[in-house]
């Protein structure tokens, strides 16, 4: 897609505005994509080789999976910014400062180009937005992760409440008697 989409405006004052070891975020729809500003323009992030996570859309299979692919297939890469942002919104994201430590932007460029090359992706345990945050805080964390982790266990105890009193109220039903 090119970099002149509808978000163009909006993506060139956040470029204009990037500066070394900056968190960005992609917003893709239902999902994020993370990576962190190493300067000239360029971006480190964890994505698939053939670049199937940069050129995503926001449909749900990309949420368990990279491309369709293998969670493993994914390794750290550099790419332009207007590569990875493609169609989608970028915003410079690093609200996390107010509760963990960012190091030095040194020290996180330096922390992010040490992951070169690496291969591996777990949607739970190790995606992009976990790499952004170990560069930048020495953390690897996600908060998409954990609020999907937390929808899943909520809607896993509502569903097992509804099954619970599904089968309180049919069985209860039984033992009346009849008149």
């Amino acid at each position: 897609m090119s970099a002149h989409g509808k978000n163009y405006a909006h993506n060139k004052q956040v470029y204009d505005s990037l500066r070394l070891g900056d968190r960005v975020q992609f917003k893709r729809g239902l999902y994020s994509h993370w990576g962190i500003y190493i300067g000239q323009g360029k971006i480190i992030h964890l994505a698939s080789h053939d670049n199937a996570e940069v050129k995503a859309n926001s449909n749900s299979t990309h949420l368990f999976s990279i491309g369709g692919k293998l969670f493993n297939k994914a390794f750290v890469r550099i790419d332009d910014f207007w590569k990875v942002v493609g169609e989608y919104k970028a915003i410079i994201n690093n609200t996390l400062d107010m509760k963990l430590r960012a190091l030095s932007p040194e020290v996180i460029v330096q922390q992010a180009m040490k992951k070169i090359g690496e291969v591996g992706y777990n949607v739970i345990t190790a995606n992009c937005e976990h790499f952004t945050n170990w560069c930048r805080y020495g953390e690897s964390k996600s908060e998409q992760s954990e609020n999907a982790m937390t929808a899943l266990a909520v809607g896993g105890a509502l569903l097992f409440t509804g099954a619970a009193a599904y089968g309180i109220a049919k069985s209860m039903k039984k033992e009346q008697p009849r008149k």
